[in-house]
């Protein structure tokens, strides 16, 4: 049901969060890929970290095996001539006195091993072990061999032999100032540590990617019951619950309302609620019934005393000359105010009927033939205003009751005559939409440039009997019920009156249903006509 719409000024702007908001589906995913994500990264490192360590642990052994045959071979390979064993190979010393056999022809290493003797903070003899030979080490990697010995280490080292790569060194001393050195390459135990540590990542990923993908499936299946409580709150928050006898039939499904479980409470609490609104609209609803009634009731009572007091003074008035002046002028007044009570309860049975859908006969309406002529007659009874009529050549037609139409439009003419002062301008204009993909609805505004309404007034403006003496000025007196009775016409026809005032002017936007173009309405209505033919210097008719 439309209802005025009047703008509120001096409010403070609602801070607008522009961030996307973490909906409870988003929340609960996110927390579950969360901890998902935690427990994988602490599963893979740690998985990591034992696949290293066992890696170590055969390279180490690996190394033990090297160093105890290069020792042993070491041993058996000295020169033993004082003691009459051994027949040295002059060809196989290079050079070096005291060893019958070069480490490249050493046996019981395998491949990727290393090893060399340091004697007096230098390499004597050296070798590097591959599938098919062994090739003595190159003069660099010699140098990095001899500053690992002078660091003085006991403990196995990984040390990078730069184009060799990573190795695992051990350090043995063997006597005389010498140190056999045996090492263990790590390319291939890296190779391995890195190859299960893609596939760990790959695994978690995958794993992950299924876990919010099951999450996303099972928290949207678990929600959906909050979701369709959600939607039962949703279609009450749109009933248009403010006038009439609506009630409320929406209600949560019994399957959601489980108390057992969290989203059935909130059903349960929300039907409650529901319910406690319905008796509250009812019981509201039987009380304006009830006020609606005595008021009509009321407003028929007092049409007939009413008009027997108007006649009564009326008839005596007939013979003035016998009466005293006092006696005259009380009937005089009698009448004048049986007139205008008899106003107020027409005004107060004509709302009373409006407010329960009656009195409304509905045809096809010309609104610019009409606001031709509601225009024309206000000129007449406000000569002191100046009055504008702007309306299209072609027929506006709406669907509604003529005669309470052209009580709407009088009733927003007249209260510009009313409160604003003399030589105020009241401008009135019709728009209708230029195409059927433009709302289909005629707008009628009534704008003047008078005063204005006093802001604290607005929001009370169409409230019955509402009086603001002093917001604006006035000729004459009223009795608070014209926009209300405008607003209650409105609203019968589905549509709405909005009103923007400031302290230029004031106007009203009255919006109905259109019901289209029609050919059969000639382009000028006689009553339009009338308008401008009748007081051409305070009613200005524009076609457009």
């Amino acid at each position: 049901m439309s209802t005025a719409s009047v703008p509120t000024a001096g409010a403070p702007t609602p801070r607008v969060d522009r961030r996307h908001p973490w909906t409870l589906q988003r929340r609960l995913v996110t927390g579950i890929a969360a901890v998902i994500a935690a427990v994988l990264a602490v599963s893979g490192i740690l998985t990591i970290v034992t696949v290293e360590g066992s890696v170590t642990a055969v390279v180490d052994t690996q190394l033990t095996g090297s160093m105890e045959a290069f020792e042993h071979s070491v041993v058996k390979f000295h020169d033993q001539q004082a003691g009459g064993g051994a027949v040295v190979d002059p060809d196989a010393t290079r050079g070096e006195p005291g060893y019958v056999k070069p480490f490249v022809d050493y046996v019981g290493h395998g491949p990727g091993t290393l090893i060399a003797l340091v004697a007096d903070g230098g390499v004597v003899d050296s070798a590097r072990f591959t599938q098919s030979n062994a090739t003595a080490l190159d003069v660099r990697t010699k140098a990095l061999i001899e500053e690992a010995v002078a660091a003085d280490s006991s403990e196995r080292q990984n040390i990078e032999l730069g184009s060799l790569g990573g190795y695992r060194l051990e350090f043995l001393d063997h006597g005389d100032g010498e140190t056999l050195v045996a090492g263990v390459s790590l390319a291939t135990p890296r190779a391995a540590v890195q190859q299960e540590a893609i596939v760990i990542a790959i695994l978690a990923v995958l794993a992950l990617a299924v876990t919010i993908i099951g999450a996303i499936i099972v928290v949207r299946l678990g929600l959906r019951p909050l979701s369709r409580v959600a939607a039962a709150a949703e279609e009450v928050s749109t009933l248009q619950l403010e006038r009439g006898d609506t009630g409320i039939d929406v209600r949560v499904d019994q399957a959601d309302t489980d108390p057992r479980t969290e989203i059935g409470k909130v059903g349960e609490a929300l039907n409650g609620l529901i319910d406690h609104v319905d008796r509250a609209l009812a019981v509201r609803a039987a009380t304006d019934k009830r006020m609606r009634r005595f008021v009509t009731d009321a407003s028929h009572e007092l049409r007939t005393p009413l008009a027997a007091i108007q006649g009564y003074a009326e008839l005596t008035r007939q013979d003035s000359e016998s009466l005293p002046p006092m006696t005259e002028h009380a009937l005089a007044r009698i009448e004048s105010e049986a007139t205008r009570m008899s106003s107020l309860v027409s005004e107060l049975l004509l709302l009373a009927r409006l407010d329960e859908g009656q009195d409304l006969h509905l045809d096809d309406v010309d609104l610019s033939d009409l606001v031709a002529a509601a225009v024309s007659d206000a000129a007449v009874s406000a000569p002191a205003h100046h009055w504008s009529v702007d309306v299209p050549e072609r027929a506006i037609i709406v669907r509604g009751d003529r005669e309470r139409l052209h009580q709407l439009v009088v009733n927003l003419l007249s209260n510009a005559a009313v409160h604003t002062p003399a030589g105020t301008s009241v401008v009135t204009r019709i728009s209708a939409p230029k195409s059927r993909d433009e709302p289909q609805r005629a707008s009628l505004t009534i704008a003047d440039d008078g005063p204005g309404i006093d802001e604290a007034f607005l929001p009370e403006l169409f409230n019955r009997f509402a009086r603001a003496d002093s917001s604006r000025s006035r000729a004459a007196g009223s009795t608070g019920l014209g926009l209300a009775i405008a607003l209650s016409i409105a609203e019968g026809h589905e549509g709405s009156i909005e009103v923007a005032s400031s302290s230029a002017g004031t106007t009203f936007t009255v919006t109905l249903p259109w019901a289209g173009p029609s050919e059969e309405h000639p382009a000028v209505r006689p009553a339009a006509a009338a308008a401008a033919a009748m007081r051409p210097e305070a009613v200005t008719s524009t076609r457009g």
